[in-house]
């Protein structure tokens, strides 16, 4: 802290905070003698969260751009060649040699490696090798609650958001058999399994393939059904004032375009391109998306969405 320049004083604060703590367990109701914590930070605390970010802040490989959360942390590159086993070994060394130097361990079991590519040719399928693990690249994984795969069409993810939400479906039709109403059972639906089904939507949802959505909008079918079985799908709708489920997730994920540009202080700001080309016959649009080569990068959600807003707000396949 001191070095990134903090005050003294308020190392010192932190510092009496976080030392001569300690700590005991409590079992069957025996109480365990009390020991010294020498590492960490208490739980529940708002502190907590930015000591951590402060620690890991120099976490950095050469070569690599790098996404941390909390104790996640991914490392990505672009590459157009085909030997990446070096490189990559290479990144995991001095990710491991920073881990050991700071009093970390790498979990090994949750360490993977994935080559995104939308070309049917990989750029390395060669395995790895760290401390004796053996490291084969994957083809999906799961990156703070959302399953991406090598080739981006998030199937996976869907897979997964329908066999979590059938668990949720289960308890609804038990609430149902216990007397809950409507309104309480339309409660329960947005808040455990509409909110799971829209969870990170902007990263995924313009990629879906039409199956894939039909597979989501099934879901929502099966929840209006539980708490109206007699009505049709457009009725149950209509009596709960529920909008179908793909239009309430692409105007949240349109939502969430327009905050971005509205924000000029936003991180990803740049990622949209603005149209200052007051010779050109489209001037008159406000973004210019750059020309695609592939129809997943087409329909990314910045260049989707700004072929949207372009379009008035209207959809074109």
């Amino acid at each position: 802290m001191l070095n990134y320049g903090f005050n003294v004083n308020i190392v010192k604060l932190i510092d009496n905070f976080l030392n001569n703590r300690y700590q005991c367990v409590k079992f069957n109701g025996v109480f365990s003698d009390y020991l010294p914590i020498n590492v960490g930070s208490p739980q529940g605390t708002k502190l907590g969260p930015l000591l951590w970010i402060i620690y890991v802040n120099d976490l950095e490989v050469e070569n690599f751009f790098s996404v941390k959360y909390a104790d996640d942390t991914t490392f990505y590159r672009a590459s157009h060649t085909h030997d990446q086993a070096g490189i990559v070994t290479d990144a995991i060394h001095r990710t491991q040699d920073w881990s050991e130097s700071n009093s970390m361990l790498i979990n090994a079991e949750k360490t993977v490696v994935m080559n995104t590519s939308l070309s049917s040719r990989k750029t390395y399928d060669d395995d790895i090798f760290s401390n004796g693990t053996v490291l084969s690249p994957v083809d999906h994984t799961k990156l703070l609650g959302v399953v991406i795969d090598n080739k981006l069409s998030f199937n996976q993810h869907i897979e997964f958001l329908v066999t979590k939400s059938n668990s949720r479906l289960f308890l609804m039709r038990k609430l149902k058999t216990l007397g809950l109403n409507a309104a309480g059972l339309k409660t329960f639906y947005e808040t455990n399994i509409r909110s799971l089904l829209v969870y990170g939507s902007p990263a995924w949802y313009t990629l879906l393939s039409q199956q894939c959505k039909e597979t989501l909008e099934s879901v929502q079918r099966s929840a209006t059904r539980i708490i109206f079985p007699d009505l049709s799908y457009d009725d149950r709708r209509c009596m709960l004032a529920v909008p179908i489920l793909n239009d309430f997730i692409f105007s949240l994920c349109k939502n969430h375009f327009d905050k971005i540009v509205a924000d000029h202080t936003h991180p990803h700001i740049s990622r949209n391109t603005m149209n200052n080309c007051k010779t050109s016959t489209r001037a008159t649009t406000t973004f210019r998306p750059e020309k695609a080569r592939t129809q997943k990068r087409a329909k990314s959600f910045f260049q989707f969405y700004m072929r949207f807003s372009n379009n008035g707000n209207i959809y074109i396949e």
